[in-house]
């Protein structure tokens, strides 16, 4: 084969972020274009992961920056706990005709990253009709809004 081809990075992937009656995120539905799974455990960490890494991009995690230069320690940029983690549930979507290489997979890695944030701002805005544009969403129950000094009187 003069140009061997190892693996594909492009699909599709939609992800459903279900809201529990406080706001909180309880579960997550992934589904992802993944040509033919060939490593099931890894594709499942894939996603998870993926997954995980969107939902702090969406709604805890921030990394003030001043002239470049980091204004936080590590503890307080948001990262999610354990304890915080929903339910993913990761549903691969394989083709009858696989592609004609790499065992017809496709590539499964940033791509679990890239539509969890707009699943949750959708998942918001079907619970509050309230628009978010900004990322960490505010106004969640992960981050609420600040009470400006006036209001604390």
């Amino acid at each position: 084969m003069p140009n061997p081809k190892s693996h594909v990075a492009y699909g599709f992937a939609t992800h459903v972020v279900i809201l529990d009656d406080e706001g909180r995120v309880k579960e997550v539905y992934a589904a992802h274009d993944s040509g033919k799974v060939v490593n099931p455990i890894s594709i499942q960490g894939q996603i998870e992961g993926g997954v995980l890494m969107g939902l702090g991009y969406a709604l805890t995690e921030d990394f003030p920056l001043k002239d470049s230069v980091p204004q936080a320690k590590f503890g307080t940029l948001g990262l999610m706990r354990s304890t915080q983690i929903p339910d993913i549930h990761a549903i691969y979507v394989e083709k009858e005709e696989l592609l004609p290489f790499a065992y017809g997979a496709k590539g499964i890695g940033e791509i679990a990253t890239i539509p969890t944030a707009p699943a949750a701002q959708g998942a918001y805005y079907a619970m509050d009709h309230i628009l978010r544009t900004k990322l960490p969403m505010e106004n969640t129950f992960y981050k609420k809004p600040k009470k400006s000094p006036a209001a604390a009187k």
